[in-house]
């Protein structure tokens, strides 16, 4: 394998490697009842998953949270 060949598919690894870890990432919290509770009653509102509430909420928090820190 010549050299340039060699480097482009390090390259093309290096990419496909970048958009795989860039996926959804599946996680396992605990958390207390009243904040179970309040995701719940949140998530029948809005007609979302509970999963789906629960990381809309975490994105919202990291976002302002972000915000706070610049």
């Amino acid at each position: 394998m010549s050299e340039s060949s060699s480097r482009f598919n390090s390259q093309k690894t290096s990419a496909v490697a970048v958009i795989y870890s860039r996926k959804p990432q599946r996680i396992t919290i605990t958390v207390p009842w009243s904040t179970y509770q309040a995701l719940l009653e949140v998530s029948d509102e809005q007609g979302r998953s509970l999963s789906n509430t629960a990381a809309y909420w975490l994105e919202r928090q990291t976002e302002g949270m972000r915000l706070q820190s610049a």
